[in-house]
């Protein structure tokens, strides 16, 4: 007589204060898992999976989205540019402009010796040195500034950890 197969055990459903933290976890692990796939795995209905997904995007809470990787593209110099913005420009329309220009990734301002700090890839040094000529170099709006090229990146997470 044939032998049943035993089913595995369901897993135990996750508490609601803990399904959202678990449901982008996974999305980390694998953007593209399916509803079907995170419901089982936390004990879920599809439906209740695909309604907070769908509730996290709306509300900003995540964003579902293919990451390039500039090397890929011919982007090898990694430049962070620190900026001292003049007492008589306005800081925010100074990081806008900056946020306009496309090799830019990242703008911050902060607090300390300067007030910006301008993440960039380059496809050259040539490349960033005309960067600094067309955006900083005879800038009326910026008092001071320090270049900096990035030699080697020893972490890069672009996944933010949240804590279970």
């Amino acid at each position: 007589m044939p032998r049943a197969k035993s089913k595995a055990p369901a897993p135990a459903p996750v508490a609601p204060e803990d399904l959202t933290t678990r449901i982008i976890l996974l999305l980390q692990e694998d953007g593209r898992m399916a509803f079907s796939t995170i419901a089982t795995q936390l004990g879920v209905s599809e439906g209740t999976v695909r309604n907070r997904v769908r509730q996290l995007l709306d509300d900003n809470v995540i964003s579902i989205q293919a990451e390039a990787m500039p090397g890929a593209f011919g982007y090898t110099v990694n430049t962070v540019t620190f900026l001292k913005v003049h007492p008589s420009a306005n800081i925010d329309e100074v990081a806008a402009q900056f946020s306009d220009i496309a090799e830019v990734f990242y703008v911050v301002q902060m607090i300390g010796r300067f007030d910006l700090g301008i993440a960039a890839y380059h496809k050259s040094i040539e490349d960033y040195r005309a960067f600094l000529n067309r955006h900083c170099y005879g800038n009326d709006a910026l008092s001071d500034l320090e270049t900096t090229l990035n030699v080697k990146i020893h972490k890069l997470n672009t996944r933010w950890q949240v804590q279970v």
